[in-house]
């Protein structure tokens, strides 16, 4: 079984710090603790070489060594002070040694000291104290080189209970400093998922219906998943929409060759035709709604002739309506293309351009210009009696039809509406040009 806190990020964070913070600030107290301790060693060894330059300065040696009674060093005359001072010869010999070293053992003391040569200085750690040797070469008044060696020891217990002093302010202030971050970085977490609780919590409303899509700003780290999330959501509720629409479009489609069935006479010797046909039609109707639905917004990547395809809706509308004499004129760019499928563009132009054919007087023009990498422009007109400015936003609507005398239901303009909008285009009305009703598609 998987615990609640293996999938929190918080808790990951967190069990991340709790486990560094201790290893950093752990490196850090223990490099400080022992800068600490050599800087005290190094001023104990300074200390202690001053002490052999007072013990050398206060010497004298003509038959032998003499010492002062008083020394400048008051330690080395109080017994196991810590400070201790021994003078030996060169064949390792005691000659004299402090008031202080009564309870040191004067001979392991020198046993340990390597030989020196005059004027070297040799220094060791000797059962928990720090020792320092100088050797010299003493010249007496006859001039005679005497070897003197001279040795202090200091106890290490000062230095070690200052570190240890040392020690407990480090881990006092580096974990109060470990326990600070600890709650800063539970602050700062808490700020900074913020923005992940606020999605979670929307995505809730969302469940809810109470919101449709993702409305607050996120920050730019979670905008792809926020972004593709909105998406999903948006192609759903076109999804439902189409299908709605679809289910619209088909009833209202289905409604003429219903009705002119339900109208026809049974016993007519014409009755078999007339079921087939309208049969065939409502197969078409049906196949080209669902086809719609399923196929939906997807713009596909191939490049469709323009030219083509009005050339082809001309010669069937031309055929259509013969008996109008109508001139249909095309203006179409060298290479002007259409990025998508070419059923869609054919839907589209077949319904503006009937629109055009039952309204127009005499004269039809298309023009279409750009495509491809650039924005596609295809306008309609005609010389008929155009569209009143205060119907050109109502007459794109469903269902909504302007000439009420007319067949259908209403339906050929929103059509062609849905399927540019599903494709990022727009469709538009006005007039100029030939003063009637003037269409304008663009697709960017």
């Amino acid at each position: 079984m998987v615990t609640p806190g293996v999938h929190s990020l918080a808790a990951r964070l967190l069990l991340a710090s709790a486990v560094l913070l201790p290893v950093f600030l752990g490196t850090t107290g223990w490099y400080l603790e022992r800068s600490h301790r050599l800087s005290i060693e190094a001023a104990q060894a300074e200390r202690l070489h001053l002490q052999l330059l007072a013990l050398l300065a206060q010497a004298e040696f003509e038959d032998g060594l003499k010492m002062p009674e008083r020394l400048l060093e008051p330690r080395l005359s109080q017994p196991n002070s810590g400070l201790y001072a021994l003078i030996s010869s060169g064949d390792g010999d005691l000659l004299w040694a402090s008031a202080s070293a009564l309870t040191l053992n004067p001979a392991a003391v020198l046993a340990a000291i390597p030989a020196l040569t005059p004027g070297t200085r040799d220094s060791a750690r000797f059962n928990g104290q720090v020792r320092v040797s100088l050797q010299v070469l003493w010249e007496t008044g006859e001039g005679e080189d005497v070897p003197l060696r001279f040795t202090v020891l200091e106890t290490t217990a000062p230095i070690e209970v200052e570190v240890a002093q040392y020690r407990r302010s480090l881990l006092l202030w580096l974990g109060g400093s470990a326990l600070l971050l600890l709650g800063c970085q539970v602050v700062i977490m808490a700020w900074g998922l913020r923005p992940l609780r606020e999605l979670a919590a929307e995505i809730a409303r969302i469940e809810a219906g109470e919101a449709l899509l993702l409305q607050r700003p996120y920050p730019r780290e979670i905008q792809t998943l926020t972004r593709n999330l909105n998406t999903l959501l948006q192609g759903e509720l076109q999804r439902r929409e189409r299908v709605r629409r679809t289910m619209d479009d088909l009833a209202h489609s289905l409604k003429t060759p219903l009705a002119v069935i339900r109208a026809a006479d049974p016993t007519s010797h014409d009755y078999p035709d007339l079921i087939a046909e309208q049969t065939d039609r409502m197969e078409e109707i049906v196949s080209y709604q669902l086809q719609r639905a399923v196929e939906g917004g997807n713009r596909l990547l191939q490049l469709v002739a323009v030219e083509p395809v009005l050339q082809r809706l001309r010669r069937s509308l031309l055929k259509v309506y013969a008996t109008r004499n109508l001139d249909i004129q095309l203006l179409v760019e060298p290479g002007c293309r259409f990025r998508g499928d070419e059923r869609d563009l054919m839907e589209i132009m077949g319904n503006l351009m009937d629109n055009a054919c039952k309204y127009a007087a005499h004269r039809i023009r298309i023009s279409a210009a750009g495509g491809g990498d650039h924005p596609l422009d295809i306008i309609v007109e005609d010389d008929g009696p155009g569209v009143a400015p205060a119907l050109r936003a109502a007459i794109l609507q469903r269902g909504f039809r302007a000439d009420s005398r007319g067949e259908g239901q209403g339906l050929g303009l929103s059509v062609a509406v849905d399927i540019a909008a599903s494709y990022c285009g727009s469709l538009s009305i006005d007039s100029d040009g030939l003063a009637g009703a003037r269409v304008r598609l663009r697709f960017a």
